[in-house]
């Protein structure tokens, strides 16, 4: 048994793929660039963390990816794909702004979910107990913690099984339990071989959890580096950070 799950392993890193292609995006509003020569590549498998401060650009690459904006120039791939809608149905995404609605309990937000990407009912329960939310699934969502009502959004991204998960800043609201959960998941998915990208501006997170990551700084990306490379070029995580936003330190 060992060896058969040795090689699934095996096979999946030499099958590895790039779920992301994004080539030269450029976004303006107004007079202000905030997507300034944006390029970058995202590997089948990766975690991989989109770093830095808030206003960076971070969320508008994020938007571009799902079609929620459109670059003014560049081109985006998914899945190898240019059509980004129907690539849309193998991801699933968290936003900072969940979009719930808060008069309908836990139960009733998934199924809407549920509905939209044309999954099954029975998804609810696992999923509602993975993200520990059973107990809450009969709970207006307005009356659940900042927390839960991230959890839930998690639990939503993961309906239908998707490939690609995005997550932007899913760790706010999050207890130190809901932090060690977080990273117990990421690793879980990993192991799964989805690709997970999740933008954010917690460096130990970045530090415990991600495989690769850019660092975004004034709409553009100032390096791409593996997470295990980090401490060799900069000595740490910090370093790294202050080396391309020194002005914020």
């Amino acid at each position: 048994m060992l060896v058969v799950v040795f090689l699934a392993k095996l096979l999946r890193r030499k099958m590895k793929y790039h779920v992301v292609h994004a080539k030269n995006l450029l976004k303006r509003f107004d007079s202000l660039t905030v997507l300034d020569n944006v390029s970058l590549e995202i590997a089948q498998g990766d975690v991989f963390c989109l770093l830095g401060p808030n206003g960076s650009g971070k969320t508008t690459l994020i938007n571009c990816i799902l079609v929620l904006l459109k670059p003014d120039n560049g081109v985006i791939n998914i899945f190898g794909n240019s059509d980004l809608v129907e690539a849309k149905k193998r991801m699933g995404v968290v936003m900072e702004e969940d979009g719930f609605y808060r008069d309908m309990n836990v139960m009733k937000n998934m199924q809407i979910v549920c509905l939209i990407k044309n999954a099954s009912f029975n998804e609810i329960p696992i999923l509602l107990q993975k993200l520990s939310l059973w107990d809450q699934r009969n709970k207006m969502v307005k009356k659940l913690s900042q927390g839960m009502r991230k959890r839930l959004a998690i639990a939503c991204s993961m309906v239908g099984n998707p490939d690609f998960l995005i997550w932007d800043e899913p760790y706010n609201g999050l207890d130190p339990t809901g932090f060690q959960f977080m990273r117990n998941l990421i690793s879980e998915l990993r192991e799964q071989g989805k690709t997970i990208l999740i933008s954010t501006h917690l460096l130990d997170e970045v530090k415990k959890t991600a495989t690769k990551t850019a660092l975004m700084h004034k709409g553009k990306i100032r390096e791409v580096l593996e997470v295990k490379d980090i401490s060799e070029k900069y000595g740490n995580m910090d370093k790294f950070y202050m080396h391309h936003v020194p002005e914020l330190f």
